[in-house]
């Protein structure tokens, strides 16, 4: 009996000893199913991001231009690049228009610039995220020209398109003195907005 009794405790340990290991060998599959699910998910977030970036890039390309040297904005201040204004952080800080830039420095610049421009919409706007891409990029584009210190007083046309009333949104965005300033890139963004109302996104 005793060593019956034996032979039966070490058949229950060896079968849950090779459950546990079974277990263990589950879970490591599972940890490395679910590593290369979160690789293939943030290279795909990556991929929609540098698409819209680029996107972006051209858009802003048209508006604002690619300057490979300083020079003077409409309000005076030293520019260069994709309607980056130089600061005292630059190392262009200081040098005189017509100073030559870089094509590698003006694309650092921009990308700098359009990631600040990118983390601001997302503060200003409700699921900023999640809006349809023209918005996004319409919203970006102001945003990348205003500053987010004045795109924020568009506090009804913010709330126009948080709540996805493109109409709405357009004739705020029509009703600033913005618009009276840059018109013609006021009204190319304004009827993106409207083709929104009228596809019903």
């Amino acid at each position: 009996m005793k060593n019956g009794w034996n032979d039966h405790e070490d058949t229950f340990e060896e079968k849950l000893r090779r459950q546990l290991v079974a277990s263990r060998a589950e879970i490591n599959l599972l940890k490395e199913d679910l590593k290369q699910l979160t690789k293939s998910y943030y290279k795909i977030l990556r991929s929609k991001m540098e698409y819209f970036i680029e996107k972006l890039r051209k858009e802003l390309e048209s508006d604002e231009g690619n300057v490979k040297s300083i020079y003077l904005c409409s309000e005076s201040h030293p520019t260069f690049g994709i309607g980056h204004l130089v600061t005292k952080e630059d190392p262009e800080h200081g040098k005189p228009v017509g100073t030559k830039v870089s094509h590698e420095r003006v694309i650092s610049a921009f990308e700098d610039d359009v990631s600040v421009t990118i983390s601001d919409c997302t503060k200003i706007f409700r699921d900023w995220d999640n809006l349809p891409e023209e918005a996004r990029l319409v919203t970006a584009n102001m945003c990348f020209q205003l500053g987010m210190p004045n795109l924020k007083k568009f506090k009804k046309m913010i709330s126009a398109c948080n709540r996805s009333k493109w109409d709405e949104m357009a004739s705020e965005m029509r009703n600033s003195r913005w618009h009276k300033q840059t018109t013609a890139r006021a009204e190319r963004l304004i009827k993106r907005i409207l083709d929104l109302d009228q596809m019903g996104s």
